[in-house]
C-alpha cells in the first residue's frame, strides 16, 4: 500500500460510472489530484494548496460510492449518500483484530469516511480562503450486532442534518446507518467541524474531566507495567499471521496501547474496577502516514479502539477460566457516545488511556460496560462513555434484524 501511496496520480480522471464515483476517485481524493475526484472547483488544490482529505489506504474504508442525492457545491442539509466497502476474509484489519469479526474501529471509520466524502463533494472547504482541517468531534451511536469476517460487503448510507457557520469555522452534522447483506449493523448520528491551523493549536482538552481519574495507582495489583506481547501482522502490509485462538489481544498492526500500567480490580466509580495503559506516540507508526495526507494525526477510531483493548484486559482478568473457549467481540444494544476535543499529534509523546468500569454482565454473555478518557501528555481530550466489550463463545454468530433509519 506505501508504493500505491507514493505513485504519480493518473493524467486522465478515472471513469465514473452513472450515479457513483468508483475507489481510483476515491484515492485521488485521499492523497491524489482533487479535481480528478470531484471537478474543476478543486483545481487549486492539486498542487501545492492545502485540502482535508480521505484517509489514504491501509485506513481508507470505501470502496465506491453507489447512491448521491445531494447537489455538488451546495452546503445544506438533506440527500442521502450511500458507499459500500468490501471485507475480504483476509483483510488485515481482520488478521490483526484476532477474533474472526471486523474491529470497531473499522466500522467507525465506514460511517465517517462518506460524512468527509459528502462534505467535499459539497464544497465545504472552498467557502475559506484559509486551510481548514476536517476534524470529528463526537457522535452517539449503537451497535446491533457483531460483523465477523465473512460478512462480505457493508453498504454505509448517510446524510447531512444540520450546518452552521461563524467565522471560518464550519460544523457539519451527520446521520448514518451500516448494512450487511442481512441487517442494520451500526447506525447513529455524529458531527465534524473544519477549523483553521490558529483553532487547532488552541487545544484545551475535555474541559469537565473528572480531577482524579488519571490518579496514580500506588497500590494497585500486579499488572503495573504489563507489557504485550508483540504478534504479527505487525503492519497492515505484513502478510504473516499469528494463530488467535480464545480472549486474543490484538496483534501489533491494531494494538494501540504498549503496556497496562495498572489494574485495579475494586477501583472507579462503582468500585468494580478501574484500568490504565498507554502507548508512546511514534512518528513512524503506519496510521500517521494514512491519516491524513499532508495531515498527520492520530485517528480518533483508534483512540477509542485502544479504550477497548483496556476492557479486553479487564474481562480477561475477570473470566480467566473462559480464556480458551470465549472470543471478544464489542457489546451490542446500548448506545456508546465519544466526544474529540484535541488532536495526537506525531510530536505528541505519550497517550494514556483510562477506563472506569460501570457495569459487569455475568450472563446471558459475560459483559463489561465502562467510561473513560483518553489523554495526550497529560491532558484530557477524548471522553467515552457507554463503550463495552462481551464475550461471544466460539464458533458463535450472533444476528438480530432492527429497524431502519426513515
Amino acid at each position: 500500500w506505501e508504493r500505491r501511496l507514493n505513485a504519480s496520480p493518473a493524467a486522465a480522471p478515472p471513469q465514473r460510472a452513472a450515479g457513483g464515483f468508483s475507489r481510483a476517485h476515491l484515492e485521488e481524493f485521499a492523497r491524489g489530484r482533487p479535481s480528478l475526484a470531484f471537478g474543476e472547483p478543486y483545481a487549486p488544490y492539486d498542487s501545492g494548496r492545502f485540502i482535508a482529505r480521505l484517509p489514504s489506504p491501509p485506513y481508507l474504508f470505501m470502496d465506491r460510492i453507489t447512491r448521491v442525492e445531494p447537489e455538488p457545491w451546495v452546503v445544506r442539509p438533506g440527500g442521502w449518500v450511500e458507499s459500500e466497502m468490501d471485507v475480504p476474509p483476509d483483510a488485515w484489519y481482520v488478521a490483526a483484530e484476532r477474533s474472526a469479526t471486523v474491529p470497531y474501529c473499522v466500522l467507525l471509520e465506514a460511517a465517517l469516511q462518506p460524512c468527509g466524502w459528502l462534505a467535499a463533494y459539497m464544497g465545504s472547504a472552498l467557502k475559506s480562503s484559509k486551510p481548514l482541517h476536517f476534524r470529528n468531534l463526537g457522535g452517539s451511536a449503537t451497535l446491533h450486532a457483531a460483523v465477523p469476517a465473512d460478512v462480505g460487503t457493508l453498504r454505509s448510507r448517510i446524510r447531512m442534518t444540520q450546518v452552521s457557520e461563524v467565522a471560518d469555522m464550519i460544523i457539519e452534522h451527520f446521520e448514518f446507518e451500516i448494512r450487511s447483506a442481512r441487517e442494520i449493523v451500526y447506525s447513529g448520528t455524529t458531527y465534524f467541524g473544519f477549523f483553521t491551523p490558529a483553532a487547532l493549536e488552541r487545544q484545551e482538552g475535555i474541559r469537565d474531566a473528572r480531577q482524579g481519574f488519571f490518579a496514580d495507582g500506588s497500590g494497585a495489583m500486579a499488572a503495573n507495567g504489563l507489557a504485550f506481547p508483540h504478534e504479527p501482522p505487525l503492519t497492515p502490509d505484513d502478510r504473516n499471521r499469528s494463530p488467535a485462538i480464545g480472549m486474543a489481544d490484538p496483534a501489533a498492526a491494531l494494538r494501540m496501547i504498549d503496556r497496562i500500567d495498572f489494574f485495579l480490580p475494586e477501583g472507579g466509580s462503582r468500585r468494580i474496577g478501574f484500568i490504565r495503559g498507554s502507548k508512546e506516540v511514534n512518528p513512524a507508526d503506519w496510521f500517521f502516514q494514512a491519516h491524513f495526507f499532508q495531515d498527520p494525526v492520530w485517528p480518533g477510531s483508534l483512540g477509542l479502539e485502544s479504550f477497548l483493548q483496556l476492557l479486553k484486559f479487564a474481562a480477561r482478568q475477570r473470566w480467566p477460566q473462559l480464556a480458551a473457549s470465549h472470543r471478544f467481540a464489542p457489546a451490542v444494544d446500548r448506545a456508546h457516545r465519544w466526544t474529540y476535543r484535541g488532536q495526537i499529534l506525531p510530536a505528541n509523546h505519550r497517550v494514556t488511556v483510562a477506563a472506569s468500569i460501570t457495569e459487569v454482565v455475568e450472563a446471558p454473555l459475560p459483559t463489561l460496560w465502562a467510561e473513560g478518557y483518553l489523554m495526550v501528555d497529560g491532558l484530557p481530550i477524548y471522553r467515552m462513555q457507554d463503550f463495552g466489550i462481551r464475550l461471544l463463545p466460539e464458533n458463535d454468530k450472533e444476528y438480530r434484524k432492527v429497524p431502519a433509519i426513515q
